[in-house]
Parts: C-alpha cells; structure tokens; sequence
C-alpha cells in the first residue's frame, strides 16, 4: 500500500476512534499474541496507563508487516514487537526509534509434525509463517543453514492465516504445513495437539521492543515519559501479582488451560526487564539477523536508532526504586 494512503488511513482511523475521556490518547499497535506483548495486556487491563493520565488503546495488528506499517504510515503512534521488520525498515530509510524493550531474550519452538524427526527431514517440505518476514521467519532460515539447507531452495514457504499462531496450529494439525516456529505458549499448545517440538531456541534478542518516530518524542515527550513509566508499572505488577495476570492472559489468549497460561506467565515473568533498557547483546543480534536478507544492516551500531534518554530519565527520578523498593 503506497505510504500516501497508509497515512490518509491512519487519519481517518484516527479520528473516527478518537477517545472521548479527555486523557490524551496513545494508540499502541501489537502483532501476535505471544510472550512478549502479554505485559501490556495488563498494564492496560489494570488500568495502570490510566493511572499515569493516558487513554492507551492497544490494536492487534496480526503480523509483523502489518504492524511496521501502521507505525510508518501513521496510523499508530507506538508499537511494540515486529522489531525484526522495524530494522528491515530502518535500513530502507524509515525514521524510527526504539525507546525501550520488553525483554532481551526470546525463546523460540520449531514445532513439526509427528513424522518429522531431525531439521534435516524438513528438506522438501512446507514451513508456516506469519504475513511478512518477521524475526521467526529469520530464526527458520537460520536454523536451516545451520543444518546444511538452502533457507531459499530446500523448502517452501506458506503465509498461514493472519498471523496469529492458531492459525499456524490448525494447519499443522491438518497437514497443510509440515513446520513452523513458535513462541510461547504456542508451542506447548501445538504440542498438545499432537505436534512434535523439534528444537527449542534461547538466544539474546530484542523482544518486544517499544518503537516509535522522532517527530512522535520531539512533539509528545511527557506522554512518552508516562508511557513508558505506565509500561514499568504494569510489568511490576505482573512479576508480584501471577494470579490477576494468568486471568488477563486467558482473556487474550482465549485458552482456559490453566497449564498452558502459567508456562506463558513464567516465560513473561522471568524475562521482563524491569527498566525496559535494551542489551547490546540483544541489539546486536537483531541487527546480524537483518543481515542475512539486507547486508547493509551490518553498518549500524546498537546505539544506532535508539533514544534511551527517556528511560534514563525515569531512572533518575526515583521511579523504579520506589516501584522496587
């Protein structure tokens, strides 16, 4: 969709769902429901954005190309994941900027089907993935190449659904696809369908990330700040309160599998940054995975395209240490 039209979409949008609260609004898009989005289910859900004086509407925008193109095009103010696309974009030209992330490491699945034993058997077949080359769809080729397979020749690839992993599930189950990659808790639920978990990945990554414009900082810098200290608050009280936060999880997620959300909870919990401060290491790998199909990307730094200053603020201020304390 040419960029002119994404904006006058996103103006229209806009105004149509315009708050009527008087709290200034901040419209945050999502693409998946995975791990790392669930700590802002709860932040919004116990009103914690409300608290700090923001009407935060979170959108699910079903995929990561979806997800990048709604902040491009305006029609979202931040958004949080698709940080893989938000590099590719960043490398084309896009003017964006991370301010923080949810985490700094990602646990990934390779769910097959039964028949399937080694990755070397997935030569031939069919992969599942999400509308648009996101960081799964990277880990897959990785993985491949690895294993001694052409990512581009020895398999075929299948955009599944619209980028939730339910989708991707059911066509596991029924044969259409032989493959795919996973995050929590959808592993664990394609495992209980019947699926084969093949390999599992914990490797430093940006997950999560909170991305936004320089325009959006430069005209809305104190919404910024009660964002992100919003976003804090909210993750604080996910790591005290597992009870509350399983409830909100079950509301998303729409699985009343009490096994399967406290698995998603412990994931969330344990890998949470507390101060939202993205690791070198983590940026780092992001930017080698961006490589792979845009060399370019190996010119920039991990400082390259980040504005930390809002959260060091934050930091100065006490905030966390009175959270914590």
């Amino acid at each position: 969709m040419p960029r002119q039209l994404l904006a006058l979409f996103g103006a229209v949008f806009l105004l149509a769902l315009a708050p009527t609260s008087g709290a200034p609004s901040v419209r945050v898009g999502y693409p998946s429901l995975a791990t790392g989005f669930a700590a802002s289910w709860v932040t919004a859900d116990k009103g914690i954005w409300k608290k700090h004086g923001l009407d935060v509407e979170l959108i699910f925008l079903r995929g990561g190309g979806r997800t990048v193109a709604a902040i491009v095009g305006g029609s979202v103010d931040v958004i949080l994941g698709s940080d893989l696309g938000v590099v590719t974009a960043l490398v084309q030209g896009a003017s964006l900027t991370r301010v923080g992330v949810t985490t700094n490491t990602l646990g990934y699945a390779i769910v097959v089907q039964p028949s399937i034993k080694t990755i070397r058997d997935l030569k031939g077949k069919i992969i599942g993935i999400t509308p648009g080359r996101d960081a799964a769809y990277a880990r897959v080729a990785k993985l491949l190449r690895d294993n001694g397979m052409d990512p581009a020749k020895d398999v075929t690839y299948l955009s599944v659904g619209d980028g939730g992993p339910a989708a991707r599930v059911a066509a596991l189950s029924t044969g259409v696809i032989h493959a795919s990659m996973f995050t929590p808790p959808s592993d664990m639920i394609a495992e209980k369908a019947g699926m084969r978990v093949l390999s599992k990945l914990d490797v430093a990554n940006v997950g999560g990330g909170i991305n936004t414009t320089p325009q959006w900082i430069q005209r809305n810098r104190p919404l910024a700040l009660s964002f992100l200290r919003g976003y804090m608050e909210g993750i604080h009280y996910l790591k005290a309160h597992k009870d509350e936060s399983l409830k909100i999880f079950t509301k998303y997620v729409r699985n009343p599998d009490l096994g399967i959300m406290a698995y998603l909870y412990d994931e969330i919990s344990s890998r949470a940054e507390r101060d939202l401060r993205p690791r070198s290491d983590a940026v780092r790998a992001l930017l080698d995975l961006a490589a792979l199909d845009f060399p370019q990307a190996r010119k920039f730094s991990e400082k390259d395209n980040s504005d930390l200053s809002l959260i060091e603020e934050i930091q100065r201020s006490g905030f966390l240490d009175r959270l914590y304390k």
